[in-house]
């Protein structure tokens, strides 16, 4: 894709996410919001946390993490797409702290990764006993990483073998009928939450079971509490990675006065309730 092909489509998803006025409010702002998001990258925490991915990749034969280049390059047919968040992977580390938290039987659930990108969440979560393992993306080009990855993973303590990678729309993915643990990288924006809210509650209906959702980076954590789901555990960010509050996490583009994790939280683990 051309670079004006990129800056066209970055244009285009902007307007559908924000409108005119907006998107070109945020034109305006691209430079500030530009440099706060260099700071973040620079900082030692963020240096951290990219050396610890490029680690596991090299350890396991595989590439997960972020590409700086190709993040709007994706042709992504799914009437969703507009609500699609850039790939971020996951620390590894904060993949297993939270999964140690569930109090389950791994063998009896499914552990499905909501926006799994190039599978670094999945081939993670194969460390624990689960029943299956299953990564759910909507990017082709990411999906086809992720097969990759999956067929060339090494790992001496992988205890879960059956893992695959499905190309299909998160918020309408159709989930297996056995307990699950949901894992979930705020993938999309609000609109789609409740889409995927309003599936999560037509599954519960129709088999009842036990549902973990764990969900990394909580901007929009206040939407899973109530209805079916209630607080079970979180985890404050480590306070070594933690720049002045201006800094937060990552900034929201153009939200001057909001920021992306205004929880402070690492993680939020909610569990699901019988009505």
């Amino acid at each position: 894709m051309s670079l004006v092909a990129k800056i066209g489509r970055r244009l285009h998803k902007s307007r559908l996410q924000y409108g005119v006025l907006m998107t070109i409010g945020r034109c305006f702002a691209w430079p500030a919001m530009y440099l706060s998001w260099r700071l973040v990258e620079l900082s030692p925490s963020e240096r951290r946390r990219r050396n610890a991915g490029e680690e596991f990749d090299s350890a396991h034969g595989v590439d997960t993490e972020r590409s700086r280049f190709n993040e709007w390059d994706a042709d992504i047919d799914s009437p969703n797409w507009a609500q699609g968040v850039g790939y971020d992977p996951t620390p590894a580390e904060t993949v297993r702290k939270s999964l140690r938290l569930l109090p389950i039987n791994y063998e009896e659930y499914a552990f499905v990764d909501l926006g799994s990108g190039k599978g670094r969440v999945p081939l993670v979560a194969t460390d624990f006993p689960f029943h299956e393992v299953i990564g759910v993306e909507y990017a082709p080009d990411l999906h086809e990483v992720a097969e990759r990855n999956i067929a060339a993973y090494s790992n001496p303590n992988q205890r879960c073998e059956r893992i695959r990678a499905v190309c299909h729309d998160a918020a309408a993915f159709p989930m297996p009928e056995r307990p699950l643990v949901l894992f979930f990288a705020h993938p999309f924006g609000e609109t789609v939450i409740r889409k995927f809210l309003q599936g999560i509650d037509e599954t519960l209906t129709r088999f009842p079971r036990k549902i973990y959702l764990i969900y990394y980076d909580p901007i929009c954590g206040a939407m899973f509490r109530g209805g079916r789901f209630r607080e079970f555990k979180s985890c404050d960010l480590p306070s070594k990675a933690v720049l002045p509050k201006f800094f937060y996490t990552r900034l929201r583009w153009f939200e001057l006065i909001g920021f992306r994790n205004r929880e402070g939280k690492e993680f939020v683990i909610f569990e699901s309730v019988q009505e």
